[in-house]
């Protein structure tokens, strides 16, 4: 593709690809602002069918209260239970359409009227409410019919009291009461009820039986609609109110993930499943008292389809205006074509070896400034020519000498890699597995063969394991030399015996090597049955890290390294590993590492470290340290060989 195409190209791919990712990232960053705006609208929505309701409440409590004080108990006009009942649902106002039953709960001592379950008595009707107070543990139902299909047309007050009628009709009453009661106690947290006073006391509690549907209804009207927003509301019993069946069928039509219909995940108490439709807003909230969880139902899918269509609009006006710009961008690519193909030419001749080949493009622009620099190489060709043979005699006997350099160095690397192979050999091949233990181990070398050593015991009969973290003095092969000696040592010895006489035994076998000043620090834990014995020859203290507090205690032992002396004595110390704890056993070389400010590290600030890491899994704790080291160590390299190995007791599950 010639470099004209290229240009062109480039500039509609830099162009067009960056507008649609500005349109794209515009559509989705509105989608999303879009859908948050419109659930937290909703979420306020459902707030205001709280306050609605209980505002209905406090309107219902204070119609009840009112008919309280209205009660005709000496009027003899009333004594006949259809007068007073028609007396009290024309006195009932606004809240008549809210109310399916009123009963009169008399004030009656504990242990002397009849239980709740026994439900409304009959009888003496023809004196009304005038007996009440004499009568103790006789209630009063009025009724409108108990079931809505019974209710008088338009809702109009009337009804009946259950103290006249067939017994069926008082059962039914006295059901639908019950459960308007029920539906009250549900919804609101607690009855819709006011005391009656008589002669100065309280005779009586007026409580008011809720028509739900109803009820709902009227709060659910006043809730603003904007966007065809379907206010509804879901009680315990997984009945669903809407403000009309229109909205109901609506809300039918929804369907949740997995193609489950709205209104019957929002009964299962199943949320979840309505979050993030793509063509709708659910927001739901449960009632601060009751059982009620209000929602808002809002459609969002055509708003969705309006911003995808602006978005359409704008890339494709982007493009039309971005491909009137490239009638403008073609001289600039031709007339810069053409100077670039004039250097493409000169470049050619020069590489044929014609030394004449000059640039000449002129301006100062970069093109121009390629071809200065084009003319000046072309002149240095020529005294560089001259300096080829020269440099090529010089080359070839460095080639010589860096030749039997290489076979020097190889030999060398191969012995020292010999040795590496040998010494890693030593160490073990995987970590023991114990059921009572996680063990983790690090061990970086400051040379090819290195003088830190660790090893492991096989698992015992009885569960015990022994663990050894040694470093030998110096490095290379005397330290090679003086780990193999302590590796046959642990490889022979019988592992029963106490840790202590062990290190005397083996100083007095290496001192009788005559293996010349070197010498070796070494520590030996023994593990068994949450048990942890210790012996050390010259080694920094073991670190214990308790559980759960992760307090750090310090075992330190004395003791001269292996080998040093033909006679000496080690003593052993003895602590117990509560599950979750974990033990440190360290060489000297982190501690005698040096810090930022060139001061050794020392063995507090490993104390402090293993403070914050020690109840970690024992991986977890030795990544620590190995970053640590890697800190330390800005060329991959300590000064001194590191080791360590955590032992840490599983935690009880």
């Amino acid at each position: 593709m010639r470099l004209r195409s290229q240009l062109i190209l480039a500039f509609l791919v830099l162009a067009v690809l960056p507008l649609a990712g500005i349109v794209g990232y515009s559509y989705v960053s509105s989608t999303r602002a879009f859908r948050a705006a419109v659930e937290a609208e909703s979420l306020e929505v459902t707030r205001q069918i709280s306050v609605g309701l209980f505002r209905a409440r406090d309107d219902l409590e204070g119609y009840v209260r009112r008919l309280g004080t209205m009660l005709p108990f000496d009027d003899p006009q009333y004594a006949d239970p259809e007068a007073l009942a028609e007396f009290l649902w024309s006195n009932m106002g606004d809240g008549a359409d809210f109310v399916d039953a009123l009963e009169l709960v008399p004030a009656t001592p504990p242990g002397t009227g009849p239980s709740v379950d026994e439900g409304p008595e009959t009888g003496g009707g023809d004196r009304g409410l005038r007996g009440l107070r004499a009568t103790e543990g006789r209630r009063f139902l009025w009724s409108r019919g108990g079931n809505p299909d019974r209710l008088p047309a338009g809702g109009a007050p009337g009804g009946r009291s259950t103290e006249r009628g067939e017994a069926g009709d008082r059962a039914r009453d006295a059901e639908w009461a019950r459960r308007g009661r029920a539906w009250a106690t549900r919804v609101f947290g607690g009855p819709v009820s006011s005391p009656v006073h008589r002669d100065g006391g309280v005779v009586a509690h007026l409580e008011a039986a809720i028509r739900p549907e109803n009820l709902m209804r009227n709060v659910l009207r006043r809730i603003p609609r904007g966007g065809g927003a379907v206010p509804f509301a879901l009680d315990g019993e997984g009945e669903i109110y809407t403000s009309g069946t229109e909205e109901l069928e609506l809300l039918e039509e929804v369907h949740c993930a997995g193609d489950e219909p709205l209104l019957d995940a929002l009964a299962a108490g199943h949320e979840d499943l309505c979050r993030g439709l793509s063509e709708w807003v659910v927001a739901t909230q449960a009632a601060a008292e009751g059982e009620l969880i209000y929602g808002i139902v809002r459609p969002i899918g055509p708003s969705l389809a309006e911003m995808r269509s602006a978005s359409l609009r704008n890339l494709g006006v982007g493009v039309g205006l971005m491909s009137l710009s490239l009638f403008a961008a073609a001289p600039l690519a031709n007339r810069l074509t053409r100077r670039l193909s004039h250097l493409t030419r000169q470049v050619d001749r020069l590489a044929r070896g014609d030394a004449a080949a000059r640039a000449r493009l002129g301006g100062r622009d970069e093109v121009g400034k390629l071809g200065e620099a084009f003319n000046r190489m072309a002149r240095d060709q020529e005294k560089s020519r001259r300096q080829l043979v020269e440099q090529e005699r010089h080359r070839r006997q460095q080639e010589v000498d860096r030749r039997l350099l290489e076979a020097e160095n190889e030999r060398q690397t191969r012995e020292l890699e010999e040795a590496r192979s040998f010494q890693l050999s030593l160490l073990p091949a995987a970590l023991p597995e114990h059921p009572d233990l996680e063990i983790a181990v690090f061990l970086r070398t400051a040379s090819e063969v290195g003088g830190d050593y660790y090893d492991f015991s096989r698992p015992r009969q009885d569960g015990s394991l022994t663990i050894a973290v040694g470093d030998a003095t110096g490095h290379g092969a005397r330290a090679g030399t003086m780990v193999t000696v302590v590796k046959t040592l642990l490889a022979s010895a019988d592992m029963g015996l106490d840790l202590a006489d062990f290190l005397s035994r083996a100083t007095a076998t290496i001192r009788s090597m005559n293996l010349g000043r070197r010498a070796m620090a070494l520590v030996l834990a023994r593990y068994r049955e949450g048990v942890l014995d210790l012996a050390s020859a010259g080694m920094p203290p073991v670190l214990i890290s308790r559980c759960p507090s992760g307090e750090v205690e310090e075992i330190m032992s004395s003791g001269v390294p292996l080998g040093t002396l033909a006679v000496a004595s080690y003593e052993g110390h003895r602590v117990r590993l509560e599950p979750g704890d974990a033990a440190l056993l360290m060489s000297d070389g982190l501690p005698e590492m040096l810090d930022a400010s060139g001061e050794p590290v020392g063995y507090p600030a490993i104390a402090e470290r293993w403070l914050e890491v020690g109840q970690r899994p024992a991986r977890e704790a030795v990544a620590e340290f190995e970053r640590w080291v890697e800190e330390l160590s800005p060329q991959g390299v300590p000064a001194d060989d590191v080791t360590f190995v955590v032992v840490r007791r599983r935690p009880s599950e």
